[in-house]
């Protein structure tokens, strides 16, 4: 491929991802219901409008509607208004007001366009950086949604990448002192604090970087006075570009500052929200399809962030500095107590450039398969080998189809019914063999699928339960099921793994007495049954009477008991770690035995030649215990993950019923449950235990293809 035909393939790379960018923002411009907070810029907007009108510019001084917010992304909202016409400004309305419906249309429309082109440049700049990331930003449905709006997400969502890529252009032109692209980033940094505080974790993902590098080339000295100067002239175009600060700066900008403190703290619509500490996370696999789905085609942005999640490490290599940016950004949303879903715009840059990444690993490994596919030696069969080893298989592979591949089956054909409670009569009768057999062969017309309704005949629906229940567990009232489930295998896991290898290495260092003792101690929790143990803690958190509330009532309001129970009540998040804690008590010494296993592996000599190098205790773990280690504790980190996505007794014993997709199969199934008056949903049950199988396949061999701990073949 020469030089001028892979340059017009980069060209119309960004081209198409500049078209589906203007599409998919306009139809959003077009469709998008009123939202919360434009009444809000709306009318802050007119206000400037009104004042460049009447050109009373020392009016600019005294004007900031919602002055929690730096005004230069409402001025630039006022910039759209002076094409139509003046109207009466929108009524003054609280924070916790719904959204006005009512909004002029005339005001409303260029608003919205002029976010929706400064969204369609900000795809531009980064399709020009990398044509798949800008693609993958233009299909972004919560970027588009929040840049298609009259809100104030679109400019410094375009000028903080301005920000980052114009030191970049900086650092890689190996300069130590300020030049043109240096400039141009402090000034973007400003123009970025100007619109909006939030966008400015850019700047610090700069700094941490800068740092970084320094620390490398060993020029602190002068990397800190280039810094200086950067931060100093990002300082001054903030206050140029904020005129409101001018009259009284120091006042103005805490009072702008410290009110995001008291409104995350105190408003009443963020304690009614209730968002958990992890919800950030949740809106990034989130799509707004859900809310709009006549606006958004499809939901891309969880595909977009599961990709990322593989592409951060090659990210990372290639230019940290969106790592960075990323994971400083994503750990403010979390540390934040306000968590709506508009914030997470501040990612979805860094967030599309590591998905893009992920596919051109994915492009790397198809080309590199291709070219050793024809050298890869044959393997020959001895035939007689075989024969011998079949009388041996049999009996495994009959009891493998029998407890495996035969209820597998069974289930997915039942998911292809709407079998239920009030059809068992005749599902028993051979109505679930009827309506499949029937329905396979065109007999039967395919049902829709209802997940509430309870025929009394049981009835053929092929697949069309599968997107209705993964719908449903992906996005039932604003909760994911499956997202839960997913947070909860990894914390549950890593807390695990984490307790149990360092009991494991508390027991094997030198000089422990009554090891044996310690680690049958420790194995104790394992030995309980689960639903023993289950009940064990729901006595110690069970509401009223449970073991904490009784030491809450027996010593005072002011014990430390009553400071938990208080700190469990005000905040949903520490519910979580009220279940994690009995999950890992009773998954850590499953963790601690293969640790235990693994660490007798290890030869003594090597550490004692290590410590004679030099290493330090971290060092001679890193590289020389953690290594060996590794491929003992993968396959049980494997099982301890299946066991943890199929959580059950715990979450049951609790009453949280939805928790985990084990225990709404379990509820869905139970008559007495389920997803409308009542339960018995067998067919939705199986297709869920269908769903969950697929899903596990996909971790075991993801987790194997990443950690290298499938089957070593010769």
């Amino acid at each position: 491929m020469n030089k001028t035909f892979r340059s017009l393939i980069y060209i119309l790379s960004i081209l198409l991802a500049v078209i589906v960018a203007i599409v998919l923002r306009q139809r959003a411009v077009a469709n998008l219901p009123i939202d919360f907070d434009e009444d809000d810029y709306l009318r802050a907007g007119q206000e400037y409008a009104h004042l460049i009108r009447i050109s009373d510019w020392s009016g600019f001084l005294e004007t900031n509607y919602r002055p929690e917010h730096p005004p230069l992304a409402k001025i630039v909202i006022g910039l759209s208004l002076l094409s139509a016409e003046e109207k009466p400004l929108v009524p003054e309305a609280a924070t916790s007001a719904g959204p006005n419906k009512f909004l002029p249309s005339v005001l409303v429309k260029p608003a919205r366009t002029l976010n929706a082109i400064l969204g369609v440049l900000t795809v531009a700049i980064l399709a020009a950086i990398n044509p798949l990331a800008g693609l993958f930003l233009a299909a972004h449905t919560l970027t588009t949604k929040y840049v298609s709006q009259i809100m104030l997400e679109a400019l410094p969502a375009l000028t903080s990448l301005i920000t980052a890529t114009s030191y970049l252009k900086w650092k890689q032109a190996k300069r130590s002192g300020v030049n043109g692209w240096l400039i141009l980033s402090a000034i973007s940094l400003g123009l970025t604090a100007a619109s909006k505080y939030l966008y400015c974790v850019v700047g610090i993902a700069i700094l941490a970087d800068w740092l970084l590098d320094a620390r490398e080339k060993e020029t602190l000295k002068s990397s800190l006075r280039t810094a200086a100067i950067w931060g100093l002239l990002a300082i001054a175009i903030f206050f140029a570009f904020d005129p409101y600060l001018w009259p009284n700066p120091i006042a103005r900008l805490g009072e702008s500052i410290f009110f995001h403190a008291g409104y995350a703290s105190g408003a009443a619509e963020v304690e009614d929200a209730g968002f958990p500490i992890w919800q950030p996370i949740f809106w990034l696999f989130f799509s707004p399809r859900v809310w709009h789905g006549k606006v958004f085609p499809f939901p891309f942005d969880p595909f977009i962030a599961t990709l990322a999640l593989f592409g951060l490490k090659r990210l990372w290599t290639k230019e940290r500095l969106y790592v960075l940016w990323l994971g400083i950004g994503l750990a403010f949303l979390l540390a934040w107590p306000t968590k709506w879903p508009q914030y997470i715009v501040i990612l979805t840059v860094p967030l599309s450039l590591a998905a893009a990444e992920t596919i051109f690993i994915f492009g790397d490994n198809l080309r590199r398969w291709r070219q050793t596919r024809k050298t890869r030696a044959r393997v020959h069969y001895n035939k007689t080998e075989i024969r011998r080893a079949i009388p041996w298989l049999v009996p495994g592979l009959i009891t493998f189809a029998i407890l495996t591949l035969f209820p597998l089956i069974f289930q997915f054909g039942v998911s292809m019914t709407n079998f239920n409670s009030a059809s068992i009569r005749d599902g028993f009768n051979g109505g679930i063999w009827r309506s499949i057999s029937s329905g396979l062969t065109g007999k039967l017309p395919t049902m829709p699928a209802n997940l509430t309704a309870h025929p009394d005949k049981v009835n053929f629906v092929g697949l069309n339960s599968y997107p209705e229940v993964f719908k449903f567990i992906s996005y039932s009232n604003n909760w994911s099921i499956l997202f839960f489930n997913v947070l909860w295998t990894v914390f549950s896991v890593l807390l695990q793994c984490g307790l149990g290898l360092g009991v494991a290495l508390l027991l094997w260092q030198r000089g422990v007495r009554l090891g044996k003792f310690w680690q049958a101690l420790f194995i104790l929790p394992w030995a309980i049954p689960e639903m023993i143990g289950a009940m064990m803690w729901v006595n110690v958190f069970q509401r009223d009477w449970g073991w904490l509330y009784l030491a809450v009532d027996k010593f005072g309001e002011s014990s430390v008991f009553a400071v938990f129970v208080n700190a469990l009540n005000q905040n949903p998040s520490l519910w979580l770690a009220v279940f994690l804690l009995p999950a890992v008590w009773y998954g850590f010494p499953f963790m601690m035995l293969a640790a235990s296993t693994g660490l007798k592996t290890v030869p003594r000599e090597v550490l004692d030649a290590a410590a004679i190098d030099g290493a330090g205790i971290w060092q001679a773990f890193r590289y020389v215990t953690w290594p060996m280690l590794l491929p003992l504790l993968l396959p049980a980190v494997i099982v301890r993950g299946i066991f943890a996505f199929n959580q059950f007794y715990l979450f049951q014993a609790f009453g949280f019923r939805n928790a985990t997709l084990a225990t709404l199969s379990y509820n869905v199934f139970n008559p007495a449950r389920g997803f409308g008056a009542a339960g018995g949903q067998f067919a939705i049950s199986a297709t869920i235990n269908i769903i969950t199988v697929i899903l596990l396949m996909i971790f075991v061999l993801l987790f194997s293809r990443w950690t290298r701990s499938g089957p070593v073949r010769e």
